[in-house]
């Protein structure tokens, strides 16, 4: 077995600053989506796909892989959105182990409540706070933590209906 390659001071301060931020950030959606339009990050999540997909809805399997989700919790997630009226799904048609999920009224009307507040506190809690490289440099670091294929769970999987 080889020798871990532990953190140095700077690393550790580091990772667990990226931590704590990413931490402060989802607090801070979770609280504003609430007060704005009663919908969780989640729920927020869900909506902003299925309304960039188009009124077609999206097939389960397709929305999996846009919130990067397991197909356990995208289900749960769904079926709770599908009680409070925020989607519906429908079995695929000519496919019947396919499912497809599209926004409702009531989702689209959230959605749209909760983005103007959404965006701002983006802003105030990211972009206010970056220059244009400090942003270039961040956006290709998360590029590059994205593509790490040699590390569990950093696998494609396929995922299916």
């Amino acid at each position: 077995m080889t020798e871990p390659r532990w953190l140095n001071d700077e690393e550790q301060q580091l990772w667990r600053l990226l931590l704590s931020a990413v931490r402060k950030m989802t607090r801070c959606m979770d609280v504003t989506l609430q007060e704005e339009s009663g919908i969780s990050a989640s729920e927020f999540a869900v909506l902003v796909n299925l309304s960039e997909s188009g009124p077609e809805g999206m097939r389960l399997r397709d929305l999996c892989r846009g919130l990067d989700w397991d197909r356990s919790r995208t289900s749960h997630q769904i079926t709770r959105m599908e009680r409070r009226g925020l989607v519906d799904k429908t079995r695929c048609e000519g496919d019947a182990r396919g499912v497809l999920v599209t926004i409702t009224g009531d989702g689209i009307r959230r959605l749209e409540q909760a983005a103007p507040e959404h965006v701002e506190s983006v802003r105030r809690l990211l972009f206010d706070n970056l220059s244009k490289e400090q942003s270039t440099v961040i956006h290709q670091v998360l590029v590059d933590v994205l593509a790490v294929k040699n590390v569990p769970g950093a696998e494609e999987s396929e995922i299916e209906d």
